[in-house]
């Protein structure tokens, strides 16, 4: 099988998969798979590697495992009647080793960077991807150098020390655009001088590790009997969306599945630069700060939102956004109403399908997914915020009342 990268920008196609950027415009490459005539799926390997046949190449004896993918999907008991959705169910990224779907992404660059032999991993993060790849760097044994927000959720910064990984936060990271790609400068010049993995979880800084973002399209499409109608997915940076998208394409180009769901992608309106040129019609993502106080969400330059962007315009998705009290309100329904416990950023997919159901009286047509990307003990904050008015009182065991 031939596994050939395409330019998105300018259409160039190459084989050689030591590049990270197209060698003529700069543009992000995206990986393709020609000639599967064997089953898409392996079932003799574990997790996603049983995906590997529409995977970047790892050698067998490189391919770290931690027990990621093969996360459960749970059809709505409650909330799908009360909103009147036809069928509703939530695929629960929190159930990978560090609790997000950002394992996916690790389990494949760190595992690209053992089978290359480089001698560390360099990233960013707002804290899921930085724990994601700091325990896949701490199974490599490879050093991992990472920058982070200056407003980090703690609970999330813990998690990436305990696994040892180097961290420096940076002033205004996260709310001003121009630090951001300050940082990204940065971090590609220490890679290039030292030989490092970039492990900056996007398709325009690592398209060989964002490929395992489409496992979830994968096991959508093993654990449902039809393809959903909709996939609802949280957009920071857009990379998510776009893996899922990509993920369902190349099953319905190799026939695997009838038909595509639509890619609805939900920010929150205070870090809405995508929504706000997709409904302008534009195809870079609007400039602007980010207000929105949603950990992971807070990307005012989305570095895929370009590609995003191309996706809706093509007619294969669309976006919305939702004012933070949404997102909080609709992580509070998920945990009373169908006992599942997400981070507010994993529970703006489920306020973007409450906002439709709301402006359309109901989605009764529909077979909806609602990506939920991570636990909610990510954001220990948060948890103490949602529970902070509830009383529990303590009584002598003679007067226990029920």
């Amino acid at each position: 099988m031939m596994k050939t990268a395409r330019c998105w920008e300018c259409g160039r196609t190459t084989t050689d998969m030591r590049l990270y950027a197209c060698p003529d415009c700069g543009g992000i490459l995206m990986l393709q798979y020609e000639g599967v005539t064997e089953s898409w799926k392996d079932d003799g390997q574990p997790g996603l590697w049983k995906y590997h046949r529409l995977l970047p190449d790892v050698p067998e004896a490189c391919r770290l495992y931690l027990g990621e993918g093969a996360t459960p999907l749970i059809p709505s008991r409650r909330l799908a009647k009360r909103l009147k959705v036809g069928e509703l169910y939530f695929k629960l990224e929190g159930g990978n080793p560090t609790g997000s779907y950002k394992d996916r992404i690790a389990a494949i660059g760190v595992s690209r960077a053992l089978a290359g032999g480089r001698s560390a991993c360099i990233g960013t993060t707002s804290g899921n991807a930085g724990a994601a790849v700091a325990a896949y760097a701490a199974g490599a044994g490879i050093p991992y150098h990472l920058f982070v927000l200056e407003h980090m959720a703690e609970a999330k910064l813990a998690q990436v020390l305990a696994y040892g990984a180097n961290v420096r936060k940076v002033k205004r990271f996260g709310t001003d655009p121009e630090v951001g790609d300050k940082v990204f400068g940065r971090i590609f010049e220490a890679a290039r001088l030292n030989d490092w993995e970039v492990m900056i979880t996007a398709f325009r800084y690592n398209t060989y590790a964002m490929e395992g973002v489409k496992t979830i399209s994968f096991e959508l499409a093993e654990q449902l009997q039809a393809p959903p109608t909709r996939v609802y997915a949280p957009a920071g940076g857009a990379g998510l969306y776009v893996g899922i998208w990509k993920g369902f394409e190349e099953l319905h180009a190799l026939g695997a599945i009838p038909v595509k769901p639509h890619m609805t992608a939900v920010q929150s309106a205070g870090c809405s630069n995508i929504v706000r040129a997709y409904e302008a019609g534009g195809r870079t993502p609007a400039p602007g700060p980010s207000t929105s106080l949603i950990s992971g969400l807070q990307v005012p330059n989305p570095p895929d939102g370009t590609i995003a962007l191309d996706i809706m315009a093509r007619g294969d998705g669309s976006a919305l956004a939702v004012e933070d009290e949404e997102i909080w309100e609709a992580q509070r329904l998920l945990a009373e109403e169908e006992g599942i416990f997400g981070e507010p950023a994993a529970a703006v997919s489920l306020a973007g399908l409450i906002r439709r159901c709301r402006e359309q009286g109901g989605l009764p047509d529909e077979r909806a997914v609602c990506v939920i990307t991570g636990v909610g003990f990510k954001d220990g904050n948060r948890l103490l915020d949602m529970v902070a008015h509830k009383h529990v009182p303590l009584l002598e065991v003679e007067r226990l009342d029920i």
